[in-house]
């Protein structure tokens, strides 16, 4: 088989098509892979993704349509009912389809999230990941959600100002299963998994929190590193006040433009990076799954929530600690464990 049918002639392609070998290692020969972007999306990424999965011996199909208006949006009608053909879709847009109605109702179908993907997300240092490195990541994985699933207390701080508290529910039915491998099969089910990988996350009891996030990395929106925190206060599980600079009020913007009465759910996930190569870019995609970071998203429950919103809105911060009942297992960006 020759690449040339699917990639465009481009230094760039094959530090891609290297770089991508890892999170489709499990794509079976045979298998559709429906692969979602849009025309805001680098073209040399679809190609090469395209170029990987028929290399796996698998049959890519492509879907484009003009970029949604936010995260969380739908996507096309077309997109939706050409879902039900494909074994494996692979999310590659410049907004995130991940808690739209389209990802949560997708049936049997493996999900691997690319959003917001740039060359120079998958070819840096965070996708350069050994099976060691799978393993190291997935045993982290496993004692952090030890913690998520106790239940109880949790509180998050940060040396930006972060001081929030919120309730967890014991057990796990509000925290992913950690898995091994991207795309892995499991309970009967065709297995899902994000790129670059490594984050473990967990939705707290809605109504719960209080007191005040500091968002100091970046965030949805707006793009890019950012120059002043964005500080959410939260009060009986809502974001009732955002201060900072020129972000914050973007931040108030967005939500107020694309969002709803529910976007202003607080905290809609708490999420902590555990991918030890991953560097900061000031690239939410990237960046949540570095190990030092944290995100704590508003809007849209998460795994195991009640609340639906139009939104899902994730923001960073920097060098979190957080403990659960009084344990602390992370402080100040350093894993205790």
């Amino acid at each position: 088989m020759t690449l040339e049918k699917y990639v465009a002639p481009h230094s760039k392609i094959i530090d891609l098509i290297a770089s991508l070998q890892t999170p489709f290692a499990n794509i079976q020969p045979g298998e559709e892979v429906m692969i979602v972007t849009d025309t805001n999306m680098d073209p040399l990424i679809w190609q090469a993704v395209m170029a990987v999965v028929r290399q796996r011996g698998a049959e890519p199909t492509l879907m484009m349509y003009t970029p949604r208006a936010h995260h969380t949006a739908e996507p096309t009608a077309a997109v939706a009912a050409a879902l039900k053909g494909a074994q494996v879709c692979v999310y590659l847009t410049t907004t995130a389809l991940a808690h739209s109605n389209f990802c949560e109702h997708r049936g049997n179908v493996g999900i691997l999230l690319m959003e917001e993907a740039t060359v120079e997300i998958l070819t840096g240092p965070g996708c350069q990941l050994t099976e060691a490195d799978m393993q190291r990541i997935y045993e982290v994985e496993c004692r952090v959600r030890e913690y998520w699933m106790e239940g109880g207390e949790v509180h998050v701080t940060s040396p930006a100002g972060t001081d929030l508290w919120a309730r967890l529910e014991p057990g796990p039915r509000r925290s992913a299963k950690p898995r091994k491998g991207i795309l892995l099969p499991e309970d009967g089910q065709r297995g899902s998994g994000t790129w670059p990988w490594g984050e473990c996350r967990v939705t707290p009891l809605e109504g719960t929190g209080e007191g005040r996030i500091v968002w100091d990395i970046c965030a949805h929106h707006p793009p890019g590193m950012f120059t002043e925190p964005v500080i959410v206060h939260v009060e009986k599980g809502r974001a009732v006040k955002f201060e900072g600079g020129r972000e914050a009020r973007e931040v108030e913007r967005y939500l107020a433009r694309y969002g709803d009465e529910n976007s202003y759910n607080a905290p809609a996930e708490i999420s902590i990076g555990i991918n030890h190569k991953c560097e900061v870019m000031g690239l939410v995609r990237n960046d949540k799954k570095a190990l030092g970071t944290a995100h704590i998203a508003i809007g849209r429950s998460d795994i195991g929530g009640t609340v639906i919103s139009k939104t899902h809105f994730d923001g960073l911060l920097s060098r979190p600690t957080i403990t659960v009942n009084g344990k602390t297992f992370i402080k100040e960006g350093v894993l205790q464990f």
